[in-house]
């Protein structure tokens, strides 16, 4: 497998705070079978994160000591884009750092003020000759009962990436039935651990891929837990999943909202 969205970056955000919590991190990822992680660190430059500069030191410092400890992975640098109503001010001015240096970009939105225009935020993205993945979609409960919505992000060329930790705990039921559909329209391009640490954002992907394989099929679970990653590593274009809307399917799917 290959996790593509982590915080096992040292020292640069809410995720592991030491060098010995990264490779705490990234042992159970390998002992889970993860061959390739790419490192997400958070980036909010508009709000004085941690700056691409750090990022890039601590990746070198990490590289450097996994190589020494001979731990059988490779990294790969990334970041997680928040994006806001000012989204301009973030994505389209360098310096950024695409998903292993790809024109792949993991994005994410506030949860509580959720742009109304995704849609041209991806076209944008496309015309600056980035890819969007939306990371975590599932926590956007304006998606919900809107599969006109989903389609319009999907027809701009997006890809959609949900939490490994979302398909193995059915908590939440609203979020638990949508990543369902999704699973089971195959409109999801990557499943990821978003792990922050060993506690509370633990590392469910091995779980997660055998629910996919056992609900759905071993080829997509291949492709949404490996083969796409690959692709985003080796920088190669693939097609967005299409959604086709047919009459009365969201009150038959949804009952209005997931109810």
């Amino acid at each position: 497998m290959i996790d593509m969205h982590t915080h096992v970056l040292f020292g640069v955000d809410d995720g592991a705070k030491t060098i010995d919590d990264s490779l705490g991190l990234i042992k159970e990822e390998v002992n889970k079978g993860v061959s390739k992680i790419i490192l997400t660190p958070h980036f909010k430059k508009k709000y004085g994160e941690t700056s691409v500069e750090k990022i890039n030191e601590n990746f070198k410092v990490l590289k450097e000591i996994v190589c020494e400890e001979n731990l059988n992975v490779e990294l790969f640098l990334g970041s997680e884009v928040y994006l806001d109503h000012n989204y301009y001010d973030t994505l389209w001015k360098e310096p950024i750092i695409t998903l292993a240096g790809s024109d792949y970009v993991l994005i994410e939105f506030s949860m509580t003020d959720i742009p109304k225009n995704i849609p041209e935020i991806c076209y944008e993205a496309n015309l600056k000759g980035f890819i969007p993945i939306i990371a975590h979609v599932e926590r956007y409960d304006t998606l919900y009962d809107n599969t006109q919505l989903i389609r319009d992000i999907l027809n701009e060329g997006a890809h959609f990436q949900i939490n490994a930790s979302t398909i193995v705990n059915k908590e939440e039921k609203e979020s638990s039935k949508f990543v369902n559909y999704l699973l089971k329209n195959e409109l999801i391009s990557f499943v990821a651990s978003d792990v922050h640490n060993r506690d509370s954002r633990a590392f469910y992907l091995d779980k997660a891929y055998s629910v996919v394989n056992k609900i759905c099929s071993h080829s997509y679970a291949e492709k949404i837990f490996k083969e796409n990653q690959e692709k985003v590593i080796m920088n190669k274009y693939f097609d967005s999943p299409k959604l086709e809307i047919k009459k009365g399917f969201m009150s038959k799917l949804f009952n209005k909202k997931l109810s």
